[in-house]
């Protein structure tokens, strides 16, 4: 009679306690970030299509490097933060260079970063780097990243399309759009600094890519790594490297975030103290 007793007992109490207990998987939710100013962001995987990019280790080419990063990074940053994240190419297709920022103008984008791998002839180099736009890139370095970035070999896409920075420059969106993407760019400098410790930052620096000349939002290219490192090459098409960099653009979303914030703010008061 006992042993019928405490099985009736159970019988009740369980699903009640089960019940009220919240499944771990809900515990283990992150919260999404609430971005305020940065509603719509623009992921540009480089390269696509006849446009192959750099040969890295194992044949594997830049173009699909990029868009299977993007494409991982823009489905995890959908998840964390409440920003629309849009790419200008979900396939191998071909995109011309102009195409890419003036797709995120008409999208008005409050932020763009180009995604690309870097490539050294003997295979040595590693590391990651930031560019923001820069008006007279005249470091040799520089220069030929763009070249090779671009394709400016003859019978590229983009061979003998001379874009001029200083004419694009001149209007005054523009120009705050430049000094934001350089704020915008130390800000995901640090961020990668702090997510991926054990690997080299090359640094933050300036280049006239021609992705970066027509934005008109804070624009960014990130060079994810060598794609020709017998090390790093491989380990740019893990997905837990690729989250890491999707950790490392929402950190620079949210302190770009928070700058345009502020500029609105004291745009707020000048207006305001004006009447």
């Amino acid at each position: 009679m006992r042993n019928w007793l405490i099985i009736l007992t159970l019988s009740v109490l369980l699903p009640i306690v089960a019940e009220a207990a919240p499944p771990p998987a809900a515990q283990a939710v992150p919260p999404r970030v609430q971005l305020t100013h940065v509603r719509r962001f623009v992921l540009d995987p480089g390269h696509g299509g006849d446009n192959l990019g750099a040969l890295g280790t194992g044949g594997i080419r830049e173009k699909a490097l990029t868009l299977a990063a993007s494409l991982k990074i823009a489905q995890w940053l959908r998840e964390h933060c409440d920003a629309q994240v849009l790419l200008t190419r979900e396939r191998d297709d071909a995109l011309e260079l102009r195409q890419r920022p003036r797709l995120a103008n008409d999208w008005k984008a409050d932020a763009l970063v180009s995604v690309h791998a870097n490539a050294h002839e003997q295979g040595e180099a590693s590391g990651m780097e930031v560019f923001f736009l820069a008006a007279d890139a005249s470091a040799e370095a520089a220069r030929q990243l763009v070249e090779r970035e671009e394709g400016s070999a003859a019978g590229a896409p983009n061979a003998g399309k001379a874009w001029s920075v200083g004419g694009i420059k001149s209007d005054l969106a523009l120009a705050a759009a430049h000094a934001r993407s350089q704020a915008f760019a130390y800000a995901l400098g640090d961020a990668l600094q702090a997510v991926r410790k054990k690997v080299r930052f090359r640094g933050v620096r300036q280049a006239a890519f021609g992705v970066l000349k027509e934005a008109q939002m804070p624009a960014l290219v990130l060079e994810l790594g060598y794609i020709t490192h017998a090390t790093e090459g491989p380990q740019l098409f893990e997905a837990a490297v690729q989250e890491d960099f999707a950790k490392a653009i929402l950190r620079a979303l949210v302190a770009l975030d928070k700058r345009l914030g502020q500029e609105r703010k004291a745009e707020a008061r000048r207006t305001a103290g004006k009447k």
